[in-house]
């Protein structure tokens, strides 16, 4: 083998190894956020069961060097039931669209639930956070009680309530 073929393959060794470090890093972590947002979920009651993830724990991170931020979005099948009777009842989505026989079978979806439980695991401090939110807004605690069937208890809610 010649000189240049033994670097470029060093190199090239390097780099994946560098690549695949810094994604197992990626992954670790984030299983790890999930654990704790895990351990809010169950704190706020609600049995495993029942939890719709919506968008699963993932890593975020604005720029190199900041501090990352894993979120995770659920549902229940308690509030998927509870929004899909509402929805009916009222006639449109909590977002203001009209429920009509064209959208009509968004109700069959669970994901399209507009009442979520956002959790939030930051690092530093090691802390998750908790919000609910009606059709992408956050909403403060007793309006959560009208409509949510579970809580989120108070030392893990994101703002004073």
């Amino acid at each position: 083998m010649k000189k240049w073929q033994v670097i470029l393959g060093s190199m090239l060794l390097v780099v994946i190894l560098i690549v695949g470090g810094y994604m197992l890093n990626i992954y670790i972590k984030t299983k790890q956020a999930d654990a704790e947002i895990n351990q809010v979920i169950e704190k706020a009651g609600i049995p495993k069961n029942e939890v719709i993830v919506v968008d699963a724990t993932e890593y975020n991170q604005k720029f190199f060097g900041a501090e990352p931020w894993y979120p995770k979005e659920i549902t229940t099948k308690k509030d998927y039931e509870n929004w899909k009777k509402t929805v009916k009842e009222q006639q449109h989505f909590f977002n203001g669209e009209k429920l009509t026989s064209k959208n009509r079978s968004k109700l069959d979806s669970k994901v399209n639930c507009e009442f979520t439980y956002s959790f939030m695991f930051h690092k530093n401090p090691n802390k998750v956070y908790g919000d609910y939110v009606v059709s992408g807004n956050s909403v403060k605690s007793d309006e959560a009680e009208e409509k949510f069937a579970y809580t989120i208890p108070k030392n893990y809610l994101s703002y004073e309530q």
